[in-house]
């Protein structure tokens, strides 16, 4: 059962970023011709800036779907309502404060944009952008009892149909009027509709956490939770000085139109990874259950098999951004468009160094790892942020990003795997360190073969060449993967629900 409910995760999650992702690219290009480079630097901007309020959820969320992985499991309604209630409270008091904080925020805007003065009605734009942050914790609690009941897949159908809706109702808007107000009006409208219509959903698939009767939690999970939310609240602290500055930096320090151009990158990245999380997510899905009910050995089986998925996805993903990224970009929106080389490469580093630790942080968060490396986090971002600084002054913005690979491999890239190995697996750690430098050295040599085959076979720069060379970054790779993995037993395992999921899909299809 936890492996169907991964798949169906897993299918609906790929499926919809598919049709996302088309979408995406045909909004950006619109709202680009329609509006301009600075605007697109605000929006990434703001974003950013907004990402300042995640701080204050402190892990909560996290938390208490963790402690709900075991009542889901064992059908303790009682604790599961108590955790909801206790969810929903925590939320509405975070929604009131994240307001106070976007007030607070708001005089010191101009001081964040370098180059930034032509954007009109800066006011009302920040407080749309800070309108659907708000709206977003009104059904948290409800969306994580249904994630954390793998059951994710229920609502991501809903929600394909609103975000496609809201996109091509913004790529009208856009193409009408160029009005960025009613592009983000429109956008806040449908997704309050979407918050209440999931809402309802949760509530007819979960009825009894409808309840006007008060749920106490018991002594235990409330000190855990509490030893929890501090610890998460150091990670998000960190989490923000590594990943939530990169555009502060450049629009302080560069200008406000760098913002933009980085965002288009940002952009296909994170569709990128959009379209392969699902796999891990799907699997990811199931963890939290599995360490509940399952021993060390078994949860160290399934990780590895979880790495290699990790990897194989993770590297075929960086070959094919190294070939196509900007080839694309060209096409897409301009040459005029592109970043300099040297931020390029580091933009893959960190997406690589990023992406890789997925299996990893995975089974830290659902084993409710958090105290263990509190405090690591904070040298993070203390160390990105610093080396940021210094660097951007030598290589600009190449500088900046240089500073979170920085920041990365001198903390998170081993502090994770060696708690991981000691709480959960309980075995040395020194097989994932090997195994990563393994699956490091498979990526660079089968991306310089790729790279090799690609330039050999394509010069042209239409469309006919991108679709060219994304087949070659597609089937090098896998063959080179396939012929080394084929016979260890993760790819069996693999191999093994492939199999059992088409011999379902076959019987059904007889039976219909």
């Amino acid at each position: 059962m936890r492996t169907e409910h991964s798949i169906k995760n897993i299918s609906i999650g790929i499926l919809s970023q598919i049709i996302l992702v088309l979408l995406g690219f045909i909004t950006r290009k619109i709202f680009v011709d329609s509006l301009g480079i600075e605007y697109l630097g605000i929006n990434g901007l703001l974003t950013n800036v907004l990402s300042v309020m995640a701080l204050v959820e402190s892990g909560i969320g996290i938390s208490i779907v963790y402690n709900l992985y075991k009542p889901l499991a064992d059908g303790d309604k009682p604790k599961i309502i108590a955790l909801v209630q206790v969810y929903k409270k925590a939320y509405g008091f975070l929604a009131l404060i994240v307001t106070l904080l976007s007030i607070f925020l708001f005089p010191f805007l101009d001081l964040l944009m370098k180059d930034g003065g032509n954007i009109k009605n800066l006011g009302l734009i920040y407080f749309l952008f800070v309108s659907k942050n708000i709206v977003s914790y009104l059904n948290a609690h409800k969306w994580s009892l249904i994630n954390a009941d793998q059951r994710g897949y229920v609502l991501a159908k809903v929600n394909l149909l609103f975000q496609v809706t809201t996109m091509i109702v913004r790529i009208i808007i856009l193409i009408i009027t160029n009005s960025f107000i009613l592009y983000l009006t429109i956008e806040l409208a449908l997704y309050i509709i979407q918050t209440i219509y999931n809402g309802k959903v949760v509530n007819k698939r979960y009825p009894y956490i409808k309840t006007n009767e008060i749920y106490s939690l018991d002594i235990k999970t409330k000190e855990n939770l509490v030893k929890n939310v501090k610890a998460m609240f150091m990670h998000n602290i960190g989490g923000f000085l590594v990943f939530g500055t990169d555009n502060l930096l450049i629009s302080s320090f560069i200008s406000v139109a760098t913002v933009g151009l980085y965002s288009n990158y940002v952009m296909i990245t994170s569709q990128l990874s959009s379209l392969v999380n699902p796999i891990l997510g799907g699997i990811g899905g199931s963890v939290g259950n599995l360490i509940a009910t399952e021993n060390g050995e078994k949860n160290y089986s399934i990780f590895k098999v979880s790495f290699l998925v990790n990897f194989w996805v993770f590297s075929l993903s960086v070959i094919f951004l190294y070939n196509l990224l900007e080839p694309f970009i060209n096409w897409w929106i301009g040459e005029q468009y592109i970043l300099n080389h040297l931020s390029f490469i580091f933009i893959l580093i960190n997406f690589y160094l990023t992406g890789m630790r997925t299996a990893i942080a995975t089974f830290k968060n659902k084993a409710g790892l958090f105290t263990q490396d509190k405090y690591v986090p904070i040298f993070e971002g203390l160390i990105n942020l610093i080396s940021s600084l210094i660097l951007v002054k030598f290589y600009g913005l190449a500088g900046i990003f240089m500073g979170t690979t920085l920041s990365t491999l001198l903390t998170i890239f081993w502090t994770q795997p060696i708690i991981v190995y000691k709480n959960v697996f309980k075995v040395t750690v020194n097989s994932y360190f090997m195994k990563y430098a393994f699956y490091l050295f498979l990526t660079l040599f089968v991306g310089y073969i790729t790279t090799l085959v690609t330039n050999t076979f394509t010069n042209d720069e239409g469309l006919l060449d991108l679709i060219l060379k994304g087949l070659v970054c597609l089937i090098v790779p896998n063959l080179f993967y396939f012929s080394i993995f084929y016979k260890t037993e993760e790819f069996m395992y693999i191999w093994k629900i492939v199999r059992k999921r088409k011999s379902k899909l076959a019987l059904q299809s007889e039976t219909l």
